[in-house]
């Protein structure tokens, strides 16, 4: 968590000091215009408009609205405010009008990792602008978020989620935790937000539209097993918001979901280890495009053992809980291994951030927003690899 996050920052409900303060004010002057879906000038849909081009070559109960353990907040604002290019202006952008896919032959995978999704949003960001769509997205935890932004073809709410989002104090922090509500809000980030005049409104009609298939994965403790929700399972905007609730529920910071008497938490502890790639796969695809949110190298390490101790006295009763974290490394790396062989066969093409990226915990809304940003700067870079392996 952020060193600016302290107790007694800011009263109940209100903003915090520093750069969530600076991230919450930016709420009253709201605009998403540049991110409306609209035809570039030559008539082109899909691809950055001219002054642009150049620089970027480079269960039952899922059927209700949930029951927030506290009297939900009052909207205070309509939205977040629209990203920034990384050329300081957020003109010039042209959104794809058809909801078609432009891909045939590849499945996309998003990576989790908590508020690190703010250098992967910028991805999403650049395959809507480029006008790359797959027939097949699958995400975990953070990275079924990205899935169900990148799906309903809204950019603006990828940046809002994992940036603006933090300059809100609702979003949650020490108070939270200590209140025994966990470390992020679930009433807030999971049903306020979504709810009509809420902050990040979901455009549900375009997600259904849209002709790709759609996985995301979570972890079932009660029986010890993968779950996988599809659009099937999401035919409102609170059955999509539970979904992506039930794969990013993290032990201890997050309190359980509890879906027709059975307790849900985070995808990451299932067999994948928290990559959603067996999905796609079991659905046939032998190509994948994989959004990662660690640098190339990265090996996690094994659970150590004060957090083993502390996971058997917490979840004795859900036993497969401390099996999740404490097999999840060996299945990661797996994962990553598996991934690197993927391509040195030329059947994957994986982004990776450059350098570490912010903290899973991060709320400080300048450090998000300059991930952000790097993310975008390197995806132009690397734009032209991705379409030489998409044959585009």
């Amino acid at each position: 968590m952020s060193a600016s996050l302290r107790p007694g920052d800011a009263e109940p409900g209100g903003l915090r000091s520093g750069s969530r303060a600076r991230g919450a004010r930016v709420l009253e002057q709201a605009d998403r215009s540049a991110f409306t879906v609209r035809e570039s000038k030559d008539g082109t849909t899909g691809a950055l408009a001219a002054d642009r081009r150049d620089n970027c070559r480079v269960p039952d109960q899922l059927n209700s609205p949930p029951s927030p353990s506290k009297p939900p907040s009052p909207p205070s604002v309509p939205s977040f405010p629209k990203p920034a290019d990384p050329h300081g202006t957020t003109t010039g952008l042209a959104w794809p009008t058809s909801l078609t896919t432009t891909v045939d032959d590849v499945a996309l995978v998003f990576e989790g990792g908590g508020m690190r999704g703010a250098y992967t949003a910028a991805v999403l960001t650049a395959l809507l602008a480029e006008g790359i769509h797959f027939p097949h997205v699958s995400g975990i935890s953070a990275g079924s978020s990205h899935t169900m932004n990148y799906v309903s073809r809204d950019p603006w709410r990828a940046h809002a989620s994992f940036v603006d989002v933090a300059g809100d104090e609702r979003c949650g922090g020490p108070g939270y935790w200590l209140r025994g509500q966990g470390l992020f809000n679930v009433d807030f980030l999971y049903d306020e937000v979504v709810r009509p005049g809420g902050p990040l409104p979901f455009d549900h009609a375009t997600f259904h539209a849209n002709p790709a298939q759609v996985q995301v994965g979570t972890f079932n403790a009660s029986r010890g097993e993968e779950v996988w929700f599809g659009k099937e399972d999401m035919s409102g905007v609170f059955d999509m918001a539970r979904c992506v609730r039930a794969s990013s529920t993290l032990p201890f910071l997050m309190p359980p979901l509890v879906i027709d008497g059975e307790t849900y938490y985070d995808g990451a502890l299932g067999p994948n280890g928290g990559i959603a790639l067996d999905a796609p796969m079991r659905a046939g695809y032998r190509k994948f495009v994989l959004v990662l949110t660690r640098p190339r190298g990265y090996v996690k390490g094994p659970v150590r053992p004060a957090l083993d101790a502390a996971l058997a006295a917490r979840f004795r009763h859900l036993p497969a809980v401390r099996e999740g974290v404490v097999r999840r490394p060996s299945r990661y790396n797996a994962a990553l291994r598996t991934i690197e062989r993927l391509e040195e066969q030329g059947r994957a093409w994986v982004f990776r951030p450059d350098s570490p990226n912010v903290r899973s915990t991060e709320m400080d809304v300048d450090k998000l927003e300059a991930a952000y940003r790097a993310g975008s700067a390197q995806i132009q870079r690397e734009m032209p690899c991705l379409k030489a392996f998409l044959g585009m």
